[in-house]
């Protein structure tokens, strides 16, 4: 049976998916299951993530907070994975969130955990998100200005390269209109009644033009 499921699950059909992830789940051939789960979305995901989270095993639990992160319910698989210490995972979730607010709760929960690689490691994967006042507080708190520099030497570096790109296109912009300025001011003056006013050629302005009529 399994074989024939497999060479038709490329079809991503929702009875296909849910039998395997089931086989699989039997068997705890956790890889399979979480590569089926990555690749072909057509199944009842909550349902399965729901009956996983409070499973014994703890490589069920991942794959439940694998399922609430691909549903986009990011905050609640940053909270399984904090439970089972799976700090990589929740990082990479955050990550993936892109929500600022997440990474700063998970920045302060690492903070209380006073783990100097795992601080190092979070301001890495979640760079963009973390802001700094956030980052230095966390490493004021906790005595980690060594490993907070690595971060704070990457964000002079983009704030640097951001203001540089802001002048040369404000630099750039002043230069057209300069350009266009002085165009115009070299331009020769045409003397062209019919250019200066549109239609004078064809009015008659001849005496006869401003007698009255008999």
């Amino acid at each position: 049976m399994q074989p024939f499921l497999k060479s038709v699950q490329s079809q991503n059909i929702s009875a296909v998916n849910e039998a395997l992830n089931e086989i699989y789940l039997e068997n705890q051939n956790f890889e399979s299951l979480r590569a089926s789960i990555k690749e072909y979305d057509s199944f009842e995901s909550m349902n399965l993530a729901q009956e996983l989270e409070s499973h014994e095993l703890l490589e069920c639990r991942r794959i439940a907070a694998l399922l609430y992160r691909k549903a986009k319910k990011f905050k609640k698989s940053i909270e399984l994975s904090k439970k089972d210490d799976l700090h990589k995972d929740a990082m990479e979730t955050v990550a993936e969130s892109k929500d600022p607010a997440l990474a700063e709760d998970l920045l302060r929960h690492i903070m209380n955990m006073q783990d100097k690689e795992l601080f190092a490691a979070m301001l890495y994967t979640c760079y963009e998100l973390v802001k700094p006042d956030v980052a230095l507080e966390v490493a004021w708190r906790c005595n980690l200005q060594e490993y907070v520099m690595p971060y704070f030497i990457q964000f002079v570096k983009d704030l640097s390269m951001r203001v540089e790109n802001v002048q040369k296109s404000t630099e750039d912009i002043k230069k057209k209109e300069e350009t266009k300025a002085e165009e115009e001011m070299n331009r020769p003056l045409d003397l062209d009644m019919n250019f200066m006013f549109p239609g004078m050629g064809s009015m008659n302005t001849g005496p006869a033009a401003i007698m009255p009529g008999p």
